[in-house]
């Protein structure tokens, strides 16, 4: 016994349905398909923040890190610890380590000098979680959706620089 169909109209129905696989296949997915895979991987790279990241955005988060490290290194005045700009830099070097996925790279200090760093390290870490971006998605919604990781990673890159330039004018 044969795979083939045994009459001419069932070798004709075989054949017209190889043919529209075919067509399919050469012609791409119907359209409706298409266009609903299309928006769902648009939806998702909106949501994993796969664009380039907003220059206006990232200074904003940028200003909030700003206040929240200067509410931070206020707070150690009543211990009479003042950090340094390396000091800061290390935590923020830290945060940038953390973001790309290693743990802090240093223990729990039980000094309180090394505890401080530590708790302003913590400090940043903590702020992407009350941070959302606005995206614009395909339906023409604009939507809030957490911070991306590398619009994260960029605003700490960034206020890295400003700590580096602003201790550069200092020193000139």
């Amino acid at each position: 016994m044969s795979d083939s169909p045994s009459s001419p109209s069932q070798r004709s129905t075989a054949a017209r349905l190889r043919e529209k696989v075919h067509l399919r296949h050469d012609s791409g997915l119907p359209e409706p398909i298409g266009r609903k895979l299309k928006t769902e991987r648009e939806v998702e790279r909106l949501i994993q923040g796969e664009d380039k990241p907003d220059l206006k955005q990232i200074q904003t988060v940028v200003g909030k890190l700003q206040v929240v490290i200067a509410d931070y290194l206020e707070s150690g005045k009543t211990l009479k610890i003042t950090l340094n700009p390396i000091e800061i830099l290390s935590a923020i070097e830290a945060a940038i380590q953390e973001a790309d996925g290693h743990p802090s790279p240093w223990p729990d200090g039980a000094e309180a000098r090394a505890f401080f760093i530590h708790g302003l390290y913590d400090e940043i870490i903590q702020q992407p979680s009350n941070i959302f971006e606005t995206r614009l998605f395909p339906d023409g919604s604009e939507r809030y959706v957490p911070i991306s990781r590398s619009v994260w990673k960029a605003c700490l890159d960034q206020l890295r620089s400003k700590i580096i330039e602003g201790g550069k004018k200092r020193m000139s």
